[in-house]
């Protein structure tokens, strides 16, 4: 399987480790994995006001970056987002990158009825890997934004079947406490 692995964790975040043990994983899986960092200055978060006019139109990516992006998540059979919660959310840059990417003719199309139908029917996984500041209390309480953006509404836009996982972590939390379940919920990757 062609898993794309989006990675928002800043280098230097001490939590970013789960991504390393979640790619070798995955591979161990024989899967293939392609690795997205969203970090890097070449994605900027912000859309451009050549890209917001071209945003409603046939051709919304009109940036390389975003092609590339777009190229790659169209080319991908599983969608892997890792990602530290921010605001029990995702972080501004994975929001920014999902703004800009997941656009008509990429994760939505219409029909000839103008009805919303999936892009991504080649994606059949869909998962997660977070670290959270948070009790999962206070996530339930914040109706947890990282999960209903990910887990709903861009899973709407993949295959029928589809299948999610979802892992949260607390932050801080030591790698080998969670590398069992990280495994767990990995290991039907294939």
């Amino acid at each position: 399987m062609r898993v794309l692995v989006v990675d928002a964790y800043p280098a230097a975040h001490p939590d970013a480790a789960v991504v390393r043990q979640a790619i070798e994983m995955l591979e161990k899986q024989d899967n293939q994995v392609d690795y997205l960092s969203l970090v890097s200055d070449e994605f900027s978060t912000a859309m451009t006001a050549d890209e917001r006019a071209a945003y409603e139109t046939d051709e919304p990516l009109i940036a390389d970056e975003t092609k590339a992006s777009a190229a790659r998540v169209q080319g991908a059979d599983a969608l892997l987002f890792c990602y530290p919660t921010t605001l029990f959310g995702v972080p501004p840059r994975l929001k920014g990158w999902l703004e800009r990417v997941m656009v008509t003719g990429v994760a939505f199309v219409f029909d000839n009825k103008q009805r919303v139908r999936p892009g991504l029917t080649n994606v059949r996984r869909i998962g997660v890997v977070t670290t959270t500041p948070h009790s999962r209390r206070a996530t339930m309480r914040a109706r947890d934004l990282g999960y209903r953006t990910l887990m709903r509404a861009l899973r709407l836009n993949c295959h029928p079947l589809c299948r999610r996982t979802f892992v949260r972590m607390p932050v801080g939390a030591p790698a080998a406490r969670f590398a069992d379940r990280l495994n767990r919920s990995l290991r039907s990757w294939r």
